[in-house]
This record gives structure tokens, sequence and C-alpha cells, in this order.
């Protein structure tokens, strides 16, 4: 029984085959970033940055960066016109960033997107972003260390751990549109210099349609508080009072509590109350020290200050016909009978949104 069992071990190995699927990493072209643009003739634009990667032998690989582009009527067989450029197979599998220039998000981004969702070997954790002016003005910057989309890709996880731009991927956005009671606001990137790239603040949407309206960051975190989305940080500085004679402070905020109560009125009205409470953590407040802080009128007056924006920002929302708090999702829920008689991209525009945010300083410093 022993020989028996020891011929087979011996002979079994030799009877079976290797990984008849496999794909091995020198016979590929990875790309780690993309955009998409629309000519001025109509066509779809492709940028991708390819990296090449060749064997050199003992171990070592020479890795190259290159920029490659193609244009089609339709977005549908541009991966096909951009396989043909590079040597090896396309792999889009790690395509960290796609980034969608203004003019053509503005006519919707779904179609764009769809190859990256539907096609089971792509990356649904793709950051998707919105670039001012082109996309390929953004993705063909030159980094002299690492390639751009990777620079890009941890300067989008910066902007998302200080709770500046939302977390918004592949899968993410894909729900978002299939969502008609809720828009999305994406992440909204501007080239500032040659070589630089900066989080400029979110895009604002209607449906799959960037609405031309954005918030800056300043605002953008705001924002994203009202939308009960906080993430490992939120640091903010604002000046109470004129920006030449007022005071600046700047602060972390440390809890968030938010509450969205969405009523229908007996005339069918809609309207939609706010309430966010911030705990905070000064983190600079000029003074003079020879006086404590006065931290119940320093609530105050953060209090006032803040609702005041937050007003400004829900008329943008509006104006834009962008319902990023989801009220739709709420009257959908609870009046469904309202919700199918009433066109939301028309109404929206009629809701009276009321945010009050209350500021509660926990901590000021280690001297007061």
């Amino acid at each position: 029984m022993r020989k028996i069992c020891l011929i087979i071990i011996l002979v079994l190995p030799i009877l079976l085959t290797g990984c008849w699927d496999q794909r091995l990493l020198v016979n590929r072209t990875l790309v780690n970033g993309v955009s998409f643009d629309i000519t001025e003739d109509g066509k779809i634009a492709a940028a991708v940055r390819a990296l090449n990667i060749q064997s050199k032998g003992g171990g070592l690989f020479e890795i190259q960066d290159e920029l490659v582009e193609a244009k089609r009527p339709t977005p549908v067989g541009l991966g096909i016109d951009l396989d043909s450029k590079i040597p090896g197979e396309l792999d889009a599998s790690k395509a960290h960033v796609v980034i969608i220039g203004e003019k053509l998000a503005k006519k919707g981004i779904h179609p764009v997107i769809e190859f990256f969702y539907r096609n089971r070997e792509s990356y649904l954790s793709s950051k998707i972003v919105i670039g001012k002016g082109t996309g390929k003005e953004i993705l063909s910057v030159e980094k002299e260390k690492s390639p751009i989309a990777f620079a890009i890709l941890q300067l989008l996880e910066g902007a998302e751990a200080d709770t500046v731009i939302p977390k918004k991927n592949t899968f993410t956005v894909w729900n978002n549109i299939l969502d008609p009671g809720k828009d999305m606001v994406l992440p909204y990137l501007e080239r500032i210099k040659s070589d630089k790239i900066e989080v400029a603040g979110v895009a604002l949407f209607n449906d799959d349609k960037y609405t031309g309206k954005t918030l800056p960051k300043d605002k953008s975190s705001l924002l994203l508080s009202l939308m009960n989305q906080l993430d490992k940080n939120n640091r903010m500085a604002i000046i109470l009072g004129s920006e030449s004679n007022g005071r600046s402070i700047s602060f972390s905020t440390r809890d968030l509590t938010r509450n969205l109560e969405v009523q229908v009125k007996k005339d069918e009205k809609i309207t939609c109350k706010i309430d966010v409470k911030l705990d905070i953590e000064i983190i600079s407040y000029p003074q003079d020290f020879t006086n404590e802080i006065n931290v119940k009128k320093l609530n105050e007056d953060l209090s006032d200050e803040f609702t005041k924006k937050a007003k400004e920002i829900t008329n943008t929302l509006v104006k834009a016909n962008c319902d990023a708090f989801g009220i739709g999702r709420q009257i959908s829920s609870l009046h469904p009978e309202l919700w199918k008689k009433i066109n939301w991209d028309k109404e929206y525009k009629n809701v009276q949104i009321e945010p009050v945010v209350k500021v509660n300083i926990i901590k000021t410093g280690n001297v007061f």
C-alpha cells in the first residue's frame, strides 16, 4: 500500500498541467490612468498612461510610462485602438484614476465609464474624477519620480481622508446613476502648473451629467458634513467678520451628528431641515493671550458663520438642480404616491432647504 501511495505521489505532479490561463506580467502593458474628452468635431478622445514593463533578467525590470491616445465617434472600440498602439496586451484592470473632461461630463459620464463596470476584469475601485478643462491636460503632467496616475491617486486619497472630497469610484458612481432620488458630487481636479495638480473642490451633478457648477474646497468640506460624511479628519479654516478686520481660526472636526428631516405639507410643498452638530478642536486661533477664550461666544459666532455658509451651499445645490442630500429618495420612500406624480427634476427647485449648524468646542489647545 505504501509503495502504491509513493508511486502516485511521484507520478501525479508529472501528469498535472500548469496554469492554462496565466497572464505573464512581461506580456502585458498596464494602464494606471485614463482620461476621456470630447473633441471639437464631437468625437470621444481617450488617453491612457501605460506602464510598459520589460524584463532585464536576473529579476530586474525596466518600467516606461508613456501617454497613448485614440479617438472615435463613440467610446466603443477605443480600447481596441489603444491596444494596437502599444506593445503587449493592454490591461486596464489596475486603472487607478479615470479623469473625465468637463465638456464631456456635461453630456453625461455613463457611456464612458460603461466599460469599467461591465468588464469582469475591470477595477471597480477606480477613482472617477472631473478635470477642469480636459482630462488629457491633467493626465499628461510629467513627474520625475512616480507616474502621474499614482501621484493623482495619492492626492485624492489625502483629500478623502481630510473630508475635502467624497470617496467615489466606479462602483459607487454606477449606483448613484441608477438612483433617481439622489445626485452625486465628484472630485474636481485642476492643473495649476506644468507639473502641479490640485484638488479644486467638487463638481455637482444631476443624474449622470455635470451641471457646470462646482463648490471650492473651502465649502466642499462643509457640504460633506451636511451630507453626514466624515472621514479620518476634517480640518477647516475660516475668518469671522470681514477679511480685513476679522478673526481667523482653524480647527479639526472630531465628531459629527447630522439629522435630516423631509416634510410634505398639505399643499404638497416640500421642506428639508438639516441639523448638524460639529464637535471641534481648535488648531489655531491668534488672540490676546492675557485673556482666556470665551468658548460660549466663539461657539455662537462659529455656529452663525457656518449656518450662513450652509445656506449658500444649499442655494447653489438648488440652482444646479443637484439633489446631493437624497431628498428625492426620502420622498419616494415615505411619500410614494407623491413621488409617482411629480417631475422631480422640476420640483426639486421648489424645495425649501433649511440648514442649521451648531458648533461645540471640545478642546481649545494645550494652553487655553
